[in-house]
C-alpha cells in the first residue's frame, strides 16, 4: 500500500473546515464521534456546534438535565447515543479521562472504534488505527486488493500501520484516511484524484470474487424506530404521562396511526433504555 501522495493531498483537499478538527479537546472529539455514528456529516455540523456552544465541557453536560440533551439531539436519530454521551459526561466530570483504550471502552457507549479515535485524534497516543467503514474500506482495497468483508480487521490494521508516511502524524494520517474513504474510496469508488490510486492493490488486481450483496439499511418509514422517535419527541414536547395523548401526538408526527399494542411496546422500550424516566411514563409502559 503506497501512501506517498497522501500527505500533500490531505493538505490540499482534506476536510479541514469540519469544526471538530480544529481542536484536540477530547470532549469535543467524543461529541463529534458519537454524533457521526450512522449520521451524515452535513447533519452533524450544526448540531455539534449547538451542542458545544451549550455544553462545552463534560462538567457542563453532566449538570444538564437529560431531557435538555435529548431535545437538542432531536433530528440526529438513535437517541440512546445522547443518553450514553450524557452518562459519559457524568463519569468523566467526576473521575477524569481514562487514557488507555481499555479505560475509554469502559465509558458508556464507547466501543473499540471510538476509543481508538480518541487516542489518535485527542490524546495523540500510539495504537492501532480506528476502523470506521471508510478507513476499513481504504485499507482493504488499497492494501489488500479486497473488499472489507473478505479480509480480517487485523490484516487491514497491519496494512494501514505499515503504510503511514514517516512525515505524517498519526492524527493527520487518520484524518486523511477518513477523507480518502469519504471522498474517493466509496462503496462505488471514485478513483480519479484519489491519492492512493497510483499504488492501490485493488486497482492493480481487482478481486475475482463478486463483492456480494450490500447490506441494505432497513426502511425507516413505518418502522419501529420511527415510532420510537415520534413518541420520544412527543414526550419531550408535552412531558405528558397520558399514553393516549402521546400516541395522538406521535401519530400526527408520523402522519399515520399506530396500534395501541405497538405504541405500548415502543413506550416500554424507551423506558427500558432510560430515555423516559419510569416515574414519568404512562403506566402501561412500565
Amino acid at each position: 500500500m503506497r501512501t506517498d501522495a497522501l500527505r500533500r493531498w490531505y493538505a490540499a483537499h482534506g476536510r479541514h473546515t469540519l469544526p471538530w478538527r480544529s481542536t484536540h479537546d477530547p470532549w469535543a472529539v467524543l461529541v463529534s464521534e458519537v454524533m457521526l455514528q450512522q449520521t451524515q456529516v452535513a447533519r452533524v455540523v450544526p448540531k455539534w456546534e449547538a451542542f458545544m456552544a451549550r455544553w462545552p465541557s463534560p462538567e457542563a453536560c453532566a449538570g444538564a438535565e437529560l431531557t435538555e440533551v435529548l431535545r437538542l439531539w432531536q433530528g440526529l436519530g438513535y437517541p440512546r447515543r445522547a443518553l450514553a454521551l450524557h452518562r459519559c459526561a457524568q463519569i468523566v466530570s467526576a473521575q477524569g479521562w481514562p487514557k488507555s483504550q481499555a479505560g475509554l471502552r469502559a465509558l458508556p457507549g464507547v466501543g473499540a472504534y471510538t476509543a481508538r479515535a480518541l487516542l489518535a485524534l485527542a490524546f495523540r497516543r500510539p495504537g492501532r488505527p480506528p476502523l470506521d467503514v471508510n478507513i476499513r474500506r481504504v485499507g482493504a482495497r488499497a492494501g489488500l486488493a479486497a473488499e472489507p468483508h473478505q479480509v480480517t480487521d487485523a490484516a487491514v490494521e497491519e496494512a494501514l500501520m505499515t503504510a503511514r508516511p514517516a512525515r505524517m502524524s498519526r492524527r493527520d494520517y487518520t484524518l486523511a484516511l477518513f477523507d480518502a474513504g469519504a471522498l474517493h474510496c466509496r462503496a462505488v469508488p471514485r478513483c480519479d484524484g484519489c491519492p492512493l490510486a497510483g499504488g492501490c492493490a485493488w486497482r492493480r488486481r481487482p478481486p475475482a470474487a463478486a463483492a456480494g450483496e450490500r447490506r441494505r439499511q432497513p426502511r425507516y418509514e413505518g418502522s419501529f424506530r420511527q415510532l420510537r422517535g415520534a413518541l420520544l419527541d412527543a414526550w419531550l414536547r408535552t412531558r405528558s404521562g397520558d399514553e393516549a395523548e402521546l400516541a395522538a401526538a406521535a401519530a400526527a408526527g408520523l402522519q399515520s396511526a399506530a396500534d395501541a399494542e405497538r405504541v405500548a411496546r415502543a413506550l416500554h422500550s424507551l423506558v427500558a433504555d432510560g430515555l423516559i424516566p419510569a416515574e414519568r411514563a404512562p403506566s402501561q409502559a412500565g
